[in-house]
């Protein structure tokens, strides 16, 4: 019976959240973790694609049709958990030598090691140009060839579409369709695109869909309960339902997805009109502008917070009578001073935001990315809009929403590949349950790191850097200069441009043009100025003559948030044993130390003593680092203690009949 049947069960089925350890299970637990990682050696994934290569010989004089009954056949095997050795072997072997049949691509022993590290259910470092789109596909042939839902969940539109359009081959090679999900896409056709037997598509689509889905479904979304309403009579309501369910996902640029954007809620909202808010935010802005920093207000730039002192409040209280009706009591108007101050401190243009079409569009401080459509919370929207002076749009009502974190943990089979995973392997395993290991380069790295600079001020920094800019240029070397800001980025250019020096820019507003621009940033006297985007997913190919010359060269020019970040820039050179270098510039002045000072006296010190001790540059580099722990550790306890909250209010109200995801 139709109603009965796996498909129409599947697309409602979730898998059910692990809850997180406390105490000693937490610490018994991480070691459980630490002994995985160990257990899935090096030396474990050499040996099984050795045995692949060995398969792919005997297979090579096979007929494509024999070799298509053989992936068929291991299928069901595939299935098991664990499966035999010898399924994924011979399964593997298969499509690496279909890949070279249909795309005439060869995959390398690291390849067939990441492809079977995701089937294995690991997320796998593969450093960056290794070819991680090529093991991604080779895994996702033996999960799909189950019929089960496979999605593929890359950074952006661009890629999703690419990788879709150019492994289709490879895919249809064994009897099964690719398809990718975007944003530009209309309903009916994503539905199409899901129906696929791999999905290519991007978190915020995959995540948007699914709870528009569950809206649809309702407050009944046990899946068996649905079945049996369906048995009584009641409405299908599963007939529009977009996704076909859950089971294997696998994240491209895990690192980005799982940990940066991890605790990012996506909200499905309806706007809700509300002019007052429009005209407080206006009145709060003016109020705001007359409030000066450190005498009116405090700024703990650590927790992104203001404090204004009671007497400052009593001060402003006569002026609430110039505000509509629901804003004159003393705690919202507070509340709309303080939403005032925190976008003049903390909301900056080309930094956390840019105004396109008269628009507020924000800006993903880890990716440089635009996120569009997306807008803040609790009233901070609107106060940055009237900061911009833009018509200020209606407040939201939440219709249903869910973390990154909280949604890739209902995939059955979760796996992922990126270019930095070591450094986060443990926050892996315990909010994900997911291991983690390291696959070897396929050559040897040639990059080398050229000696760190510090210096006290902005300015001088970005001297230092023209003048390396132009003595590689001067050597045929091109030049990627990582910033952590379009602001930063946009002062640069201007630099350069006084001095004619040619460059290409590419930041959050110029995303459409991001692959083209990367992909020609290895020519020689290239001269490429990128935010933190440097445009993942696209590889960076030396032009002629290059090598010869030493290679791409990356600049730094600030230190992130998080190490990660640094090192995947770090990657862009040296790519596949080319040679290359790096180079980290930076100043007392930049935005890490700014948001984690020293201390005033030491501080002091170091800026009348940097130039000429050496003792005071070696300090100032482990404020660096110290400032980067920081950041780090208080990122990570925020991801722990808000799926700690998630799962205790599941545990807490499921009496009200609460939803987990809506």
């Amino acid at each position: 019976m139709k109603a009965l049947s796996s498909d129409n069960y599947r697309r409602l089925k979730i898998r059910e959240e692990r809850s997180t350890h406390q105490g000693l299970d937490a610490f018994s637990f991480s070691l459980a973790g630490r002994w995985k990682n160990w257990q899935e050696s090096r030396e474990r994934l050499v040996k099984r694609s050795q045995e692949i290569e060995r398969t792919i010989e005997q297979w090579s004089s096979c007929t494509d049709a024999e070799m298509v009954e053989e992936v068929k056949r291991v299928a069901p095997l595939l299935l098991r958990r664990p499966f035999p050795e010898e399924a994924l072997v011979s399964g593997l072997a298969c499509t690496a030598l279909a890949a070279q049949r249909t795309l005439g691509l060869s995959p390398y022993p690291e390849q067939l090691q990441g492809a079977s590290a995701l089937f294995d259910g690991y997320l796998a470092e593969m450093a960056t140009g290794e070819g991680k789109s090529l093991s991604i596909s080779l895994a996702a042939v033996l999960m799909a060839i189950t019929r089960l839902p496979c999605h593929v969940i890359t950074s952006n539109d661009y890629l999703a579409e690419r990788d879709a359009v150019e492994l289709a081959k490879l895919y249809g090679f064994f009897g099964l369709r690719s398809d990718y999900v975007i944003g530009a896409k209309e309903t009916q056709d994503r539905a199409r695109g899901y129906a696929a037997d791999i999905t290519y598509t991007t978190p915020k689509e995959v995540l948007a869909d699914f709870l528009r889905d569950k809206l649809k479904v309702g407050r009944i979304q046990d899946p068996t309960r649905q079945l049996i309403r369906r048995l009584g009579g009641f409405p299908n309501q599963q007939s529009n339902l977009v996704l076909r369910g859950l089971h294997f996902g696998i994240v491209d640029e895990a690192d980005s997805v799982l940990i940066d954007e991890a605790i990012t809620p996506l909200i499905i909202s309806r706007p809700i009109g509300d002019p007052q808010l429009q005209t407080a935010m206006k009145l709060a802005r003016e109020i705001a502008h007359q409030l000066e920093p450190g005498t009116d207000y405090e700024v703990n730039q650590r927790f992104r917070d203001v404090h204004v002192p009671e007497s400052v409040f009593q001060r402003l209280l006569p002026l609430t009578s110039r505000f509509p009706p629901w804003w004159r009591s003393a705690e919202r108007f507070r509340e709309a001073i303080r939403l005032a101050l925190m976008a003049r401190e903390f909301y900056h243009r080309d930094i956390s935001y840019v105004v396109q079409e008269d628009k507020i569009q924000i800006i993903d401080e880890f990716t440089g990315r635009i996120m569009p459509d997306r807008t803040w919370q609790a009233g901070i929207h609107q106060a940055v809009e009237a900061k911009e002076n833009l018509e200020i749009t209606p407040a939201n009502e939440s219709l249903a929403s869910l973390s990154f974190q909280r949604f890739f943990r209902c995939y059955p089979l979760l796996s992922g590949l990126s270019g930095t995973v070591q450094e986060a392997s443990l926050e892996f395993w315990t909010n994900y349950h997911l291991p983690t290991v390291a696959i070897p380069t396929h050559r040897p790295s040639r990059r080398r790191q050229e000696p760190e600079i510090i210096v006290r001020t902005r300015a001088e920094k970005y001297e230092i850097i023209t003048a390396e800019v132009q003595d590689l240029r001067a050597q045929g070397r091109p030049v990627l200069i990582g910033t952590r800001s379009i602001q930063a980025s946009e002062e640069l250019a201007d630099i350069f441009r006084d001095l004619n020096i040619p460059f290409q820019l590419l930041h959050a507003t110029r995303h459409a043009e991001e692959a083209q621009i990367v992909s020609h940033a290895g020519e020689a006297s290239r001269v490429t100025i990128t935010t933190n985007m440097a445009g993942r997913g696209t590889d960076i190919k030396l032009g002629p003559g290059v090598a010869e010359r030493g290679g791409l060269h990356v600049i730094i020019t600030e230190r992130n948030d998080s190490g990660r970040i640094d090192r995947q820039l770090i990657g862009r050179a040296g790519r596949q044993g080319d040679p290359g270098s790096y180079r980290l510039i930076l100043s007392l002045e930049d935005e890490l130390l700014q948001r984690y000072p020293l201390n005033q006296n030491v501080a002091k010190y170091l800026h009348e003593h940097l130039r000429n001790l050496p003792v005071c540059r070696a300090l100032v580099h482990q404020a660096f680092i110290l400032a980067q722990n920081k950041s780090e550790t208080i990122g990570r306890r925020t991801r722990l203690r808000t799926l700690k909250n998630d799962t205790w209010l599941d545990e807490n109200l499921t009496f009200a009949g609460r939803s987990s995801f809506i």
